[in-house]
């Protein structure tokens, strides 16, 4: 019966180790009751890769802010090109906040603004173009396929008179075609 129930439990650890689609149940009984088990038996590493499933939300965010429409001035992009450090990974999952706090009303342009704010002085202008870009990997299935670079948010963000302005740019959408009066 011990054996039975040992068993069960390495079950229910294999199970409920994955958010996708364990019912609540299982996930449950396996933080409760079974996750003393799964330290020592190596359980509890990670298995899951955010860059396996082939989702958008799994591509490389990254932050480009530039002086807006015409300005003089440094361009930044955040993080670098081929930074694949801890910086350069904290730098995407700010990217990705941007991107996912805009869903949500309370937190919309809250990110654009703090980080247009910090780099005003840097980049010597008050009138800023918050970009992120995102470049999703190209299908495994198609070696020849290249990545693609989304733009998935883009403000122009500046200061006037001490108050920080957030203006969003949407992307062009398609319209029907002019045509002549007769």
């Amino acid at each position: 019966m011990l054996l039975a129930l040992y068993l069960l439990g390495m079950v229910l650890c294999i199970a409920g180790n994955s958010a996708s689609g364990s019912s609540a149940l299982v996930e449950t009984l396996q933080s409760r009751l079974f996750s003393p088990w799964m330290v020592p038996l190596w359980l509890d590493l990670g298995f899951d890769n955010r860059l396996t499933y082939g989702l958008p939300e799994d591509a490389d965010h990254s932050l480009a802010v530039a002086p807006a429409a015409g300005g003089e001035g440094r361009r930044m992009r955040f993080p670098e090109a081929l930074d694949r450090s801890e910086r350069g990974a904290r730098w995407r999952r700010l990217a990705r906040a941007v991107v996912f706090a805009e869903d949500d009303a309370d937190r919309a342009g809250v990110l654009p603004a703090a980080i247009a704010a910090g780099l005003f002085a840097k980049l010597g202008s008050e009138d800023l173009t918050v970009k992120v870009v995102r470049v999703v990997p190209a299908e495994f299935s198609a070696a020849a396929t290249p990545a693609v670079e989304e733009t998935p948010f883009e403000a122009r963000i500046r200061r006037v008179d001490g108050a920080v302005q957030i203006i969003p740019v949407k992307p062009a959408g398609e319209v029907a075609p002019l045509v002549e009066r007769k």
